[in-house]
């Protein structure tokens, strides 16, 4: 499975194309205001495409780094347990599309498959977070500055996260925090993907 190693550098472009080219098909999306999630809100004009081109594909191509990792031959569990994390991010992927969010994000009373929404989004943050984290708190046979990156990586994303919830009483930069948020994350993978590779 080495050779499906790559998946962790194809994973976080294919969201950062896909996002790009589906809000190109949103009338009046902005990125700075809007979180990607309501790509594929219902009743959208990018709902049934939003899933097929970002949540399906990219969950796929993170399961995949997953089980890469969990059939490398190691007699550390960091990786194993890296892999675990891996796949359990992208079949929140796969959730995430099966249950888009509602029409007004803002509503008081968020339906059954917001909420599932929502849950999946929680599991795919943290599941990520968890395996930066661990690169931070285990030893491994990468650089030592891999640590630091790891852990400056982890900050980053915890201190646009609490950006992110803020704003969402604004309003303002929503969709910017997120993006830095998951995006710290994303780039720690493929940073990963290609240091393992070379190993």
């Amino acid at each position: 499975m080495p050779q499906y190693m790559v998946a962790g550098v194809i994973a976080p472009l294919w969201m950062l194309l896909g996002v790009i080219f589906v809000a190109r098909l949103y009338p009046g999306y902005g990125h700075r205001q809007q979180v990607m999630s309501e790509l594929g809100a219902r009743d959208r004009a990018t709902t049934k495409i939003h899933p097929w081109i970002n949540n399906y594909p990219i969950g796929f191509w993170f399961v995949l780094f997953g089980v890469a990792l969990l059939k490398m031959e190691s007699t550390d569990n960091l990786l194993f347990l890296t892999g675990i994390l891996m796949v359990v991010q992208g079949v929140s992927h796969w959730v995430t599309g099966l249950f888009p969010c509602d029409e007004d994000l803002g509503i008081p009373k968020s339906s059954v498959v917001q909420i599932i929404h929502n849950l999946a989004g929680l599991v795919m943050y943290f599941s990520l977070l968890a395996a930066c984290l661990l690169w931070v708190i285990r030893q491994h046979d990468l650089p030592q500055w891999f640590t630091f990156y790891s852990a400056a990586s982890a900050a980053i994303s915890v201190v646009t996260l609490v950006l992110m919830l803020r704003a969402l009483k604004t309003n303002i930069n929503v969709g910017l925090y997120q993006r830095i948020n998951y995006g710290a994350l994303a780039a720690w993978v493929m940073v990963m993907s290609v240091m393992l590779m070379s190993v």
